[in-house]
């Protein structure tokens, strides 16, 4: 899966720049992945960077957002902002999105400071979402629900509790009391999605 689109604007009228949407496959592009979630998680949130890589990483499908910039000029370069006139540009690591699915659970949803204001945490929960769609014969069998003849896959998450609001626009409910994870409030938050 890869999503690419052109510059546009959110329904705030603020233009997104353009971004690239793909599940990380390489060594490099997950290791881009942690390095958003450390950034987010550890140094600015401060939670414990010991737990930030776990034992679901190995397991776990990894989305990694990123968007174009003006590549740095390279040794050879003698004129400043040459590469710029020549449009060559390089993919910097924005957000990413990390999905579970032997607990079909959203986790890690993570966006660089500088582009939050850009929608992105919808465009890695819509992706995710596509994904899990779109490879409905990857995951578990008893995962998936029927009801009146439709499939249905729900999706859980642990939402901290300033972002539920962000997590019920995008479909999610409320499920539970809140609950203490990593010395933070929660909340188990769930979201059904049909497949076919």
């Amino acid at each position: 899966m890869s999503i690419s689109t052109p510059t546009s604007s959110d329904d705030k009228g603020k233009i997104r720049p353009p971004f690239t949407l793909k599940v990380a496959e390489t060594k490099d592009e997950i290791e881009a992945c942690y390095d958003i979630r450390i950034e987010v998680f550890s140094v600015e949130q401060g939670f414990p960077l010991d737990t930030e890589i776990d034992e679901y990483d190995p397991i776990s499908v990894h989305f990694l957002l990123t968007t174009p910039i003006a590549s740095p000029p390279s040794e050879e370069t003698t004129t400043p902002g040459q590469s710029e006139l020549n449009g060559e540009t390089t993919e910097k690591p924005i957000g990413t999105i990390r999905y579970v699915p032997s607990l079909s659970k959203l986790t890690r949803l993570a966006v660089d400071k500088e582009y939050r204001s850009f929608g992105f945490g919808r465009v890695l929960v819509d992706g995710m979402h596509k994904w899990i769609k779109d490879n409905i014969d990857k995951l578990e069998e008893k995962k998936i629900t029927e009801k009146d003849g439709k499939r249905f896959i729900k999706v859980k998450c642990h939402s901290q509790i300033p972002v539920i609001p962000f997590y019920a626009r995008m479909g999610y409910v409320s499920e539970g009391p809140e609950f203490d994870e990593e010395g933070a409030p929660h909340q188990l938050m769930v979201y059904e999605t049909e497949l076919s």
